[in-house]
């Protein structure tokens, strides 16, 4: 199928809104206060109290916000709830269930996941964190050493447990 000129659609420039809710935002740049969006997509974003499903830009700025999910090149969120970024550069202050990129700075924040190559933490708290570079005070829930023993433990009752069901209900001859 060959798409005209007159077919084409344009992509704005520039979207700015203020107290809407919207299905989806395409642009180059958008900026938006006290909205709702359930998907954006921009180039760049600077948005201040919203609520947004799903956003994918090159860079996305945002204070007092709720996210689903972003996948931006860098990402620079406060005082915000994200349920997942994923980023080149994260900087963050809140609370997210997962985190990942190759640079994460988190002066105040919350995760369940965070994997990152270099991190730098004022005050982070972590479920699980994966780093290569860690700087800052970090506090986790699970440590290397417990993880590994509670993987080897849990290996060790699932083979038993295994080994059971094997034995009682295995085929008689």
């Amino acid at each position: 199928m060959v798409v005209s000129e007159e077919d084409e659609i344009e992509i704005p420039q520039v979207v700015n809104l203020s107290n809407v809710s919207v299905e989806a935002v395409h642009a180059e740049l958008v900026r938006a206060n006290q909205v709702a969006i359930r998907n954006l997509e921009a180039e760049e974003a600077d948005v201040n109290g919203i609520i947004v499903g799903a956003a994918t830009a090159g860079t996305f700025s945002g204070r007092r916000v709720v996210i689903g999910a972003i996948n931006a090149q860098q990402t620079d969120l406060r005082e915000s709830y994200v349920g997942g970024v994923r980023a080149e550069s994260i900087s963050v202050s809140g609370a997210t269930a997962m985190m990942v990129a190759n640079t994460i700075h988190a002066p105040e924040a919350k995760a369940a996941i965070v994997a990152g190559a270099q991190i730098n933490a004022e005050n982070i708290r972590a479920g699980v964190l994966i780093g290569r570079n860690i700087h800052g005070n970090v506090q986790t829930l699970v440590e290397g050493r417990a993880a590994l023993a509670a993987g080897v433990l849990g290996g060790l009752i699932a083979g038993l447990v295994m080994l059971t069901g094997r034995l009682l209900f295995g085929r008689k001859k």
